[in-house]
């Protein structure tokens, strides 16, 4: 593609040793993905900076160089680009450079401290009832309609992998995209460029303070998807942050509002909710009419994450009777709240709750459920949040009747250290807990605790197949380590 076509959105503060028609045959910010005509972009990181390895792009075959910093010297051969942000400029450029796919899909970004997979996975789910094929981009996988794609462990990829991805959904004639859309993606800019149809505010609290430092940081990182977005913002009502998101909206953009929750001043309210093991059926009041919804997984928390998904089903012309059928019979969400199918006289469910919300509305899930006692295993990461380590801890202690507390990616951490520092949390509201370090060992323990009728709840894991420790990262499957816990017991 030629180089003038890349950077026609660029605000462009200097170009030295402008060429013109130059041909770029591919974008890159890491110097190793350089090669013979490449565009590489410097990004100042968190670790390390980008502008130090400009020499080395231009080693590897690098023409053009697109930089914010001034740099220590410049090569005849090259052409310099100075910008004022240039990871703001990679998505850009990164949206040229693929040729503005996700302006041909319908895109909806889903952001939000907890529900996000959840609602990626039942739109993609309500969108492929309805004859449509679509995409995912997400935490546990990218899909390009069935086929996965290696995330490379980010929730949100980097702006240039998103465009990347994108195009691909496109060619493969994907008409819908659903998307996750982290708190770090909208900070760092790794989705700009992208054409979004509808944004979704599912909820905030407390997590990822380690990087934002403060909730208000947490918030406006959150709402700048929101401004992106063409058709409609769909927000939980009920939801402090939804309110004041709503509030911030109706001032500054055009873009209609929807919101949706259990209080009686939404657009959409779920009511006469009655749980069950397998799902849960719940009257969903519609500015139309009302109707009956069963869905297929249960939990409280899941009513709010359907509710987001039906509504941008129905803004987008899907027939009321093919959402029913379609959030109904879906299968279940790796590591969301799911019933493990073991051969035990007590239930084994594991999910990725990994904040004080999320903890919280799983536990109280599990006890609308159930009627035998809640033996949870879980911990905290390691180099993250520390303060959430006690609240959570208190979560736990008051909503579960036995506490296993046990490592969850310790990561450069002393397992133990935190552990005692959530335990010490669950000591405030429940004396009934012990401290495991290893967590394979801590499941075995917990699953020995149950009775008939119980219920073991693993959380904090989720879909993840690893342990992060200081000196190695090892192999971990929470699935396997629960049914060999059960078999265990057989012996």
């Amino acid at each position: 593609m030629r180089l003038e076509s890349i950077i026609k959105d660029l605000e462009i503060l200097e170009i030295i040793n402008q060429q013109a028609n130059y041909e770029v045959k591919k974008l890159a910010y890491n110097s190793s993905d350089a090669q013979e005509d490449t565009l590489f972009v410097a990004i100042p990181g968190y670790k390390t900076d980008g502008h130090k390895y400009v020499g080395n792009a231009i080693a590897k075959g690098a023409r053009i160089v697109v930089h914010q910093n001034p740099l220590n010297e410049y090569d005849d051969r090259v052409v310099y680009i100075r910008v004022h942000d240039s990871r703001f400029a990679l998505g850009l450029m990164a949206a040229a450079f693929y040729k503005n796919p996700s302006k041909d899909m319908v895109v909806t970004g889903i952001t939000g401290t907890n529900g996000k997979t959840t609602i990626t996975y039942m739109l993609k789910t309500i969108f492929e009832a309805s004859g449509k094929k679509c995409g995912l981009i997400g935490t546990i996988h990218n899909l390009v309609d069935n086929r996965i794609m290696d995330n490379r462990g980010r929730t949100t990829p980097e702006s240039l992998e998103v465009h990347e991805i994108i195009r691909e959904m496109r060619d493969a004639c994907c008409n819908y995209l659903s998307m996750e859309v982290s708190s770090h993606g909208l900070a760092l800019d790794r989705v700009n460029g992208v054409d979004f149809d509808y944004g979704i505010f599912t909820n905030l609290t407390q997590d990822h303070l380690d990087y934002h430092k403060t909730f208000e940081n947490y918030f406006d990182a959150k709402a700048k998807l929101f401004y992106q977005v063409k058709k409609a913002n769909i927000i939980n009502g009920d939801d402090q942050w939804g309110k004041m998101l709503c509030e911030i909206l109706e001032e500054k953009t055009d873009i209609p509002i929807i919101t949706y929750g259990m209080e009686p001043t939404n657009d959409y309210i779920a009511r006469d909710m009655v749980y069950g093991v397998s799902g849960t059926t719940y009257t969903l009041i519609t500015p139309v009419k009302e109707e009956e919804i069963y869905l297929n997984i249960p939990g409280d928390f899941m009513v709010f994450n359907s509710m987001a998904a039906i509504i941008n089903a129905i803004e987008e012309g899907v027939a009321m009777e093919c959402i029913k059928k379609a959030v109904a019979t879906m299968p279940g969400i790796e590591g969301r709240m799911e019933r493990l199918n073991v051969d035990a006289s007590f239930d084994v469910i594991i999910d990725y709750a990994h904040s004080p919300d999320s903890l919280e509305k799983l536990l109280q899930s599990v006890r609308k459920i159930y009627d035998g006692r809640i033996v949870l295993v879980f911990g905290c990461n390691g180099d993250r949040d520390r303060e959430k380590r006690p609240i959570m801890g208190r979560i736990a202690g008051a909503n579960a009747d036995i506490i296993v507390v046990t490592s969850d990616n310790p990561a450069s951490e002393n397992p133990m250290d935190i552990i005692h520092a959530v335990a010490a949390g669950v000591a405030e509201k429940n004396q009934n807990y012990t401290t495991v370090e290893k967590r394979v060992d801590g499941v075995y323990y917990g699953a020995s605790l149950c009775k008939p009728g119980d219920v073991l709840v693993l959380a904090g894991k989720g879909h993840e197949k690893q342990e992060i420790m200081k000196a190695e990262t090892l192999y971990y499957n929470e699935w396997d380590t629960a049914r060999e816990a059960v078999a265990r017991l057989k012996k």
